[in-house]
């Protein structure tokens, strides 16, 4: 086995112990897919993180969420389906999937920074992912938006 898909290997098993480099990387990213790269290859898919954590509702965020993407989607009604929000106590970290308007949505959101990321995925027939930086302090512009 290379050392680095052992090493690899080995912070998949401790999922909590990224979380760290994560929020590092959410405060200081210039190129959010890098963020969202990361989380999809150490949290996303990993079957050690995804047991960890209880169901949860929370009102702002999902108002957040809404509100981030209505200039990125030209409506103001945006309707969330299937949302399933995962909050991790001890971490004061929540992750989660929806679907916005027919976009499919992951996100997570560190409420100690009060700084989140949210991922939407174009239905097939468009080509573009796109990206949206976070904070539950205010309903005005999102932080940060960016398109692939």
């Amino acid at each position: 086995m290379k050392p680095h898909r052992k090493i690899r290997e080995e912070r998949l098993k401790q999922p909590l112990k990224q979380l760290p480099t994560l929020k590092m990387k959410l405060i200081t990213a210039t190129e959010f897919n890098e963020v969202f790269n990361y989380f999809f290859d150490y949290f996303g898919e990993n079957e050690h993180f995804l047991q960890l954590g209880e169901p949860t509702r929370h009102e702002l965020l999902e108002k957040v969420l809404a509100h981030s993407v209505k200039s990125i989607l030209g409506t103001d009604l945006i309707v969330i389906r299937n949302g399933i929000f995962i909050r991790l106590q001890e971490q004061r970290f929540i992750h989660g999937g929806c679907n916005l308007n027919g976009y499919i949505a992951n996100f997570f959101y560190f409420d100690d920074i009060d700084s989140g990321m949210l991922v939407l995925a174009s239905p097939p027939y468009e080509q573009e992912t796109k990206f949206v930086r976070f904070s539950l302090q205010t309903l005005g512009q999102p932080s940060g938006t960016q398109s692939n």
